[in-house]
């Protein structure tokens, strides 16, 4: 039975379930409800009236027939994306759409570059993805993605270091008054931290930090937004992490040892080779890297 051009949903639903197993992972990729992929797997095998996945306890696996499928689906998925790239790596002119991928945190690092570029380039749109996860700039989720961490070593992508952005420790002024100012290490036992939530912290140097060496009982504030965590050591909660460049906006925020404490992280341009030299993207890409060339605001 041939699949109709209504049936392309499922299709790239049931792939997604092939590609990673379980009906959990592929839902998570695809942002759509457990119930929602089950659905579709059987729309899909109803209307082929075959079986295209065995079930089993530790997820799904696909059936013969089901696996010639998915290899004709790949093929198709891989076509399409070569077009979403060609079409858009033909794009010279500086309008429409740019999209920028990064993480909420790094607003306030982008800020200034982002108002820059809409005063240089008012016919393009600008639209900024804040996305904990990492989207797929091959799949046209994005043009430009700002990292940060080790280098991203996806085979299609060009990734280009920016800087390397330092962290250290900082508390509101209200809260020094209030809970003294620590002057030792063995001095941050008498005090609260802001940190990040389980799962979320390893891709933050400082909530790795605070895990390993502050006792869980002295956290008192965790979030699963850097951006939040800012906001939460700015209004007094508990001492916490931040950029120096970031913490220099906010005057009533105030060191806390610097000398002993402090986290480099790496921070990566990153493109797709095939949008790589378009317009919009290079225009966007020079700005970021005269940004971070120069100086880092220290306070």
């Amino acid at each position: 039975m041939a699949i109709k051009f209504d049936d392309w949903q499922d299709v790239k639903v049931a792939f997604e379930v092939a590609r990673l197993g379980t009906l959990t992972a592929a839902a998570e990729v695809l942002n759509v409800h457990h119930s929602t992929v089950l659905r579709r797997i059987n729309s899909l095998e109803k209307n082929l009236d075959t079986r295209l996945f065995h079930r089993h306890a530790r997820g799904y696996k696909v059936t013969e027939i089901g696996a010639k499928l998915f290899t004709t689906v790949q093929t198709i998925d891989s076509s399409l994306e070569q077009l979403h790239n060609n079409i858009a790596a033909a794009d010279s002119t500086l309008r429409g759409s740019l999209l920028l991928t990064t993480v909420s945190g790094f607003m306030d690092v982008l800020g200034d570059v982002c108002e820059e570029f809409q005063a240089l380039h008012p016919q393009v749109q600008l639209e900024v993805i804040l996305e904990q996860k990492r989207l797929r700039l091959d799949h046209g989720q994005a043009h430009i993605a700002v990292r940060a961490g080790p280098r991203p070593d996806e085979g299609d992508y060009i990734a280009q270091h920016l800087t390397q952005l330092t962290s250290s420790l900082y508390a509101n002024k209200r809260y020094i008054n209030k809970y003294g100012m620590p002057k030792t290490l063995s001095d941050l036992q008498h005090h609260n931290f802001v940190s990040g939530v389980a799962g979320f912290n390893a891709r933050v140097p400082y909530f790795e930090w605070a895990d390993k060496h502050i006792p869980s009982q002295q956290i008192k504030l965790r979030v699963s937004e850097t951006s939040e965590a800012t906001r939460a050591i700015i209004k007094g909660l508990g001492i916490g992490g931040l950029q120096h460049g970031v913490a220099a906006q906010y005057n009533d925020l105030v060191p806390i040892l610097h000398s002993e404490l402090s986290w480099p992280t790496d921070v990566w341009l990153v493109t797709h080779h095939l949008v790589h030299r378009t317009a919009k993207v290079q225009a966007f890409a020079g700005l970021l890297k005269a940004h971070f060339n120069k100086p880092q605001t220290l306070k």
